[in-house]
């Protein structure tokens, strides 16, 4: 078996309270780790769903998705307590510039300092070019999520969560990496392969590429004092987004023919945090089964 050197190490993982994030908290208490875990519940209405549709939804799609985004980190702590691993969850609204040092303090007041940053959080609602008069005639993104005309509003909301929250998470890790003279840390951020172009999500996929140039940035500046700084592009995972149709679709144009789940997204998290990695910074590792290449 190999050691990743993980045990006894402290990780903050943002978004966690569902999907992606929720499976790499708990692949860290896998490894001995221990995880602090943030989330923001969003009410149905945020995709323009009810309480009574996502409570009979049983299907990926729209509905079933915002039960997921929905929920508190509760189950996931209690999945990470269940394996002996210790575990505190935050709700935090990251477009809140105040909220990030509060993490910090939060963690280092239980473990004592932060080793680990996986940056997983992200706003994504759907957001276009083209103007009202062509929405109009129903264009849609993944056949149920109702496209927006981009404006300040719909741009500054997700460069608040994807880009700029992002900074000041690596900032804040540096800062006091650095001041207490720290050796050895890791900070692992999550994009989209999406990210160079996204029609029918405009702001997200740029959100999300302004945070890989912030990221190849940090690798460079924070690589002498012992900071790796690496990427995740995940293809499309299966969050319980994706109405069944659609996942179909998908996975029949990737190499490997199906599409990810959770879990293929925290295998590459954990290698990257792990001893395994420690020579290698400022990559974006593409895991979507052969969708970028």
């Amino acid at each position: 078996m190999v050691d990743t050197g993980l045990k006894g190490k402290t990780v903050i993982v943002t978004g966690a309270n569902h999907g992606i994030g929720a499976s790499i908290a708990v692949a860290f208490a896998r490894e001995g780790a221990k995880v602090l875990i943030t989330y923001l519940r969003q009410a149905p209405e945020f995709f323009g769903e009810t309480p009574e549709t996502v409570a009979q939804a049983t299907a990926p799609g729209k509905a079933f998705y915002c039960g997921e985004i929905g929920k508190t980190g509760d189950w996931v702590a209690k999945e990470i307590r269940g394996m002996g691993a210790d575990c505190l969850t935050v709700e935090a609204d990251l477009s809140d510039p105040s909220t990030i040092p509060m993490l910090f303090d939060l963690a280092e007041e239980r473990w004592g300092r932060v080793d680990i940053v996986v940056n997983n959080a992200a706003l994504a609602d759907p957001d276009t070019f083209l103007p009202q008069a062509v929405l109009d005639k129903d264009l849609v993104f993944a056949k149920e999520y109702s496209l927006k005309s981009l404006s300040a509003a719909t741009h500054d909301a997700h460069f608040q969560v994807n880009s700029r929250a992002v900074a000041l998470m690596m900032a804040e890790f540096a800062k006091r990496h650095i001041a207490r003279e720290g050796k050895v840390g890791r900070i692992v951020n999550i994009t989209t392969d999406g990210s160079r172009c996204h029609p029918s999500s405009v702001s997200y996929g740029a959100s999300k590429f302004a945070m890989e140039s912030y990221a190849r940035s940090a690798a460079t500046e924070l690589g002498p004092y012992g900071i790796t700084v690496n990427v995740v592009s995940p293809g499309a995972v299966q969050t319980g987004w994706m109405p069944e149709e659609v996942e179909r679709e998908l996975a029949a144009g990737y190499p490997l023919r199906r599409i990810g789940q959770p879990e293929d997204i925290a295998k590459a998290v954990i290698f990257f945090a792990s001893d395994q990695a420690e020579w290698i910074t400022g990559q974006v590792l593409h895991v979507g089964g052969g969708n970028r290449m």
